[in-house]
């Protein structure tokens, strides 16, 4: 039988959600001997087991060339029989039929929180990768209604793949002893992870874990992140608090650790499309909180305490819920990692190929 074969696109320098998609997806592919993967990339070391093609890019708005001069080129010359970009956007004069991954419809749903350039260029970029696409992969069904929502000619061409979430790595005590001192750790403390920006509401969180400290907890907060679109509340709240510790990167060893030494996790998030930091949480056995929107529901099940509302009044109550209640947070401790254990890379990978099948159908 003759593999399919795919090219993927995986602009992988900017560190994120899409990034840990684009190579897991491709490790998981790499597995399978029914398809043939080309992966057009920036980071052509991230990839193993499969066809690397290495495209650089400058960063910044050199993806508008890398987007739409470099990968179609490299696309003509491999003649796949199905092309996908992994992050909202499809470049012109393809060869063949294209998938595209929607991660998330945020600059709609939350406009305020993108800079204009960004929130102009997702539209538009989005909108017309939605249109031409043969088969469009969504991570939830939040993503897949928002789609639908907004632009309702897809519906018929959306295929709900869930991502994986990877196994929790276990640092033994010496390991997390040595992260706690070199990280300057504090003993207990409520985490949050991802990239610092205005719809995370990171200023909550740390507003929260004060009113937790107010309230008799001993609790700080840790921010493991890079700065993102409009954080200046969230880096104000930062700024202020002179116990709050914040980590602009943590490499994955370390990261582990973090997780791992956290009395709680808060994503008291307005809008994620999957949302891989819960994920980890989950998968770690960390306690979890997240904002009762979009895909986190989804996402959590009865894994987590959900917010009732976006406040840090709200953000307060159910940590002050976890973290003084023993059997609450032992409950959670032992869910979240069966919750993890249901969304693997394999069954994304299978989800992918049915969509690519999908694509060369639509095409007949």
């Amino acid at each position: 039988m003759t593999r399919l074969h795919v090219a993927i696109a995986a602009l992988c320098g900017p560190v994120g959600g899409p990034t840990t998609y684009a190579r897991r997806l491709g490790a998981a592919l790499a597995t399978r001997d029914d398809v043939r993967v080309s992966v057009l990339t920036d980071r052509p070391g991230d990839f193993a087991g499969v066809e690397v093609v290495p495209l650089p890019t400058r960063g910044g708005v050199d993806r508008l060339r890398w987007q739409y001069v470099a990968v179609p080129r490299a696309v003509r010359r491999l003649r796949p029989d199905v092309f996908h970009d992994t992050k909202n956007a499809l470049p012109f004069l393809l060869p063949c039929p294209a998938a595209v991954t929607v991660h998330d419809l945020a600059y709609h749903t939350t406009p305020t929180t993108f800079g204009r350039f960004s929130r102009a260029f997702l539209k538009v970029a989005t909108a017309d990768a939605v249109r031409r696409a043969r088969a469009i992969v969504v991570p939830s069904q939040a993503t897949a209604a928002d789609l639908r929502r907004i632009h309702p000619a897809s519906a018929g061409r959306i295929h709900v793949v869930p991502h994986g979430i990877d196994a929790a790595q276990r640092p033994d005590a010496p390991t997390l002893t040595a992260a706690r001192q070199r990280l300057g750790l504090p003993d207990r403390f409520v985490l949050h992870v991802g990239t610092v920006q205005a719809r995370k509401n990171v200023d909550l969180v740390v507003a929260g874990v004060q009113e937790l400290r107010r309230r008799g907890f001993p609790h700080r907060v840790v921010v493991v992140g890079r700065d993102g679109w409009r954080a200046d509340a969230a880096l104000a709240a930062l700024r202020a608090d002179a116990t709050a510790v914040r980590i602009p990167h943590a490499a994955p060893a370390d990261l582990a650790a973090i997780y791992a030494l956290a009395d709680a996790f808060c994503s008291p998030s307005a809008y994620e499309g999957f949302g891989f930091a819960v994920a980890d949480a989950l998968a770690g056995g960390v306690p979890t909180v997240v904002s009762d929107v979009s895909s986190l529901p989804e996402l959590c099940g009865e894994a987590a305490v959900r917010l009732p509302r976006l406040d840090a009044m709200a953000v307060a109550d159910a940590l002050a819920a976890v973290l003084g209640d023993d059997a609450l947070r032992a409950r959670l401790a032992a869910a979240g990692p069966r919750r993890a254990a249901d969304f693997a890379w394999s069954t994304a990978a299978d989800g992918h190929v049915r969509a690519w099948h999908a694509a060369l159908a639509a095409r007949a």
